[in-house]
């Protein structure tokens, strides 16, 4: 389970320029900036320990098809491509010392929808058309990566408060700054790529913008009108942010869909981490469930539990989805969260691991499938972490609150055949 908090095209930063003739502070700011950076103003240096994509054989895989019988493949397949038909962001990805070219991940999709159409995903057809990359296995835990799961929940709500629904979800506030830290190109830490800053103008500063305990225990919006809807419990609230986007059913029986517009810029806490260190549920048992559970139960811990992350979600209404960081619907057991700074956005790929039955058990199955990254989230980061959304309402919740496994990530690129497909 992740904080969806993709870097969105819906969150409209402020230019710096505009920030910086606003204020007429330029050193001030800049150096809010290099404290929030942690790093000081100097060139790019290359971190010899960072992990590296490598080729893998096709054989590492039993077969690339999976127990779903490709369904919905080819949906998530064409909503990469209409990314990269809208221009997509600029690929700035090495894979083997070259750059991976926006084109080849676009052509790659392609191709794979072709041989997807006339039955082709067979190993050695995809061998001959396609190179098969993964960083190398965690230590000790028998795959490349963290598999979670996340998906979107349907929620009671109501666009007016009364005493049974008086728990906000806020719209993105106007004084929310956003910098983007690859126009301060010294400043950014070349181990994790560009990032953005987010806070809020004091004085002649930029500081970080308020906190969960902040915003919800001090009522630090109150009064500014930014309201979307109502919710009547605070748990399915944090839950929301948690999981980026939901469906709200009101009281006439009409729904409408929220989506992520923001983030306070603040860093996610796992609530079910803090669960665990304080000893109130054990680390074999923790779900999604068990964490809901634990909070029903004690509700003399709540505030403590869900104030441990400062991290907090600005929403909008969205007329589909749920919507990724790249702006497309996502597909159910096909869409992918990944780090962008690891992995290019709109790749396929293949990911193998465990999947909770959802039958309320902790109960598995192995599963291997195709899965396209077109997400991304705030507690995911580094070469070593993926999340699988699974869907709307209970049943993709029964899966998601339990997927929590090693398993391993291999990522999809068309063969080199054509100049186009590289950056020198």
């Amino acid at each position: 389970m992740a904080i969806k908090t993709p870097d969105s095209a819906s969150m409209s930063g402020i230019a710096v320029d505009k920030i910086l003739r606003f204020h007429r502070r330029v050193t001030a700011l800049l150096a809010a900036l290099l404290f929030l950076a942690g790093c000081a103003p100097k060139p790019p240096q290359v971190t010899p320990s960072k992990p590296q994509l490598s080729r893998v054989s096709w054989d590492t895989l039993a077969g690339a098809e999976d127990d779903l019988q490709l369904e919905g493949l080819e949906q998530a397949l064409a909503r990469s491509l209409s990314y990269f038909e809208r221009g997509g962001r600029e690929i700035s990805f090495l894979v083997e010392g070259r750059k991976v070219s926006a084109d080849r991940i676009r052509r790659t999709l392609l191709l794979l929808r072709e041989m997807l159409a006339r039955g082709e995903l067979r190993l050695p057809a995809l061998a001959r058309r396609f190179d098969l990359y993964a960083y190398p296995r965690q230590v000790h835990s028998g795959g490349n990566v963290l598999v979670t799961g996340y998906y979107e929940p349907v929620l009671e709500a109501r666009l007016e408060p009364d005493h049974v629904f008086r728990y906000p979800l806020y719209s993105p506030p106007p004084d929310l700054i956003q910098v983007a830290l690859e126009e301060f190109p010294w400043l950014s830490a070349p181990e994790t790529g560009p990032r953005r800053v987010l806070g809020r103008i004091e004085g002649n500063r930029l500081v970080p913008y308020f906190d969960r305990r902040q915003i919800d225990g001090q009522g630090a919006l109150q009064g500014r009108g930014l309201e979307l809807a109502w919710l009547k419990d605070p748990v399915d609230a944090f839950i929301l942010h948690v999981q980026g986007s939901g469906v709200l059913r009101f009281s006439d029986g009409t729904t409408r869909r929220v989506g992520y517009a923001a983030g306070n810029g603040r860093p996610y806490r796992s609530i079910g981490a803090y669960a665990i260190a304080r000893g109130w549920i054990p680390r074999e048992e923790m779900s999604l469930q068990t964490l809901r559970r634990l909070l029903k139960d004690h509700p003399e811990r709540l505030q403590e539990i869900l104030w441990h992350n400062p991290s907090y979600v600005f929403f909008r209404w969205v007329e589909e989805g749920p919507l990724g960081s790249l702006n497309v619907p996502l597909t159910p057991g096909r869409s992918i969260a990944a780090d962008s700074a690891w992995y290019p956005d709109g790749v396929p790929a293949v990911l193998t691991g465990r999947l909770p039955l959802g039958d309320g058990t902790h109960r598995t199955r192995p599963f291997q499938r195709w899965v396209v990254h077109q997400d991304s989230g705030g507690a995911i980061r580094g070469p070593h972490r993926v999340d699988l959304y699974c869907g709307t309402g209970d049943a993709a919740e029964a899966v998601a609150g339990r997927l929590k496994h090693q398993g391993n990530f291999y990522i999809v690129l068309k063969k080199i055949d054509e100049p186009a497909d590289i950056l020198d």
